[in-house]
């Protein structure tokens, strides 16, 4: 069982409502208790104020047009700005920031949507950057237990090492024993140089 925390929470949604739901629900058992979830309240239970909280704190055409060819930066800006004045959110999309001709064609089409078409888009488009962070956050979480596993191991390894059962005269076997001393000091959250391990 994960408990999620309010400020990762709210890097997958700046929404005050689903933050809170989101975390009146934890702990998840799974991955995809977390994200079934998530989608049931994004979808089905969320008021639409709660979807333009967390369109407003999403900034990809800013990012698109810092990145966009000279020739398209206009344009860009043009159909970012008639699409808010439309319908009062940022423009989201989950194309890839760098294919910024596709994202032009994509928000010029979309700007000739009315607003229920264009809300339901907006919101499945948000539910891809709600779900990623999600992963993420899990992916976080199961290190940070695998660390605190592997430190609690740690201090039960050396009681378990102290006298050899079987005596070998192997020195592979010796020199193995060593490297699993070393092991055991060994932290998994940085590089082997920082460990200075030799």
């Amino acid at each position: 069982m994960r408990k999620l925390e309010e400020n990762d929470l709210f890097m997958c949604a700046s929404s005050f409502f689903f933050v809170h739901s989101m975390q009146e629900a934890s702990p998840f058992s799974s991955l995809e208790h977390t994200i079934s979830f998530a989608r049931d309240l994004w979808f089905n239970k969320s008021p639409i104020r709660a979807w333009l909280d967390a369109f407003s704190a999403h900034r990809h055409i800013g990012t698109v047009i810092s990145r966009a060819p000279t020739e398209l930066i206009s344009d860009l800006c043009q159909f970012g700005t008639k699409y808010r004045k439309k319908f009062g959110f940022e423009f989201l999309t989950t194309t890839d920031a760098r294919h910024s001709q596709k994202i032009l064609e994509e928000i010029k089409a979309r700007c000739e949507n009315n607003l229920l078409v264009e809300l339901d888009i907006a919101a499945r488009e948000k539910f891809y950057f709600i779900e990623k962070g999600l992963r993420k956050i899990w992916e976080r979480i199961s290190q940070e237990e695998l660390q605190e596993e592997s430190e609690d191991l740690g201090e039960i390894v050396p009681d378990s090492l102290e006298e050899e059962l079987v005596p070998s005269n192997n020195s592979d076997e010796e020199g193995w024993i060593d490297d699993k001393a070393t092991m055991r000091n060994y932290d998994l959250n940085k590089t082997p140089d920082e460990n200075q391990i030799e």
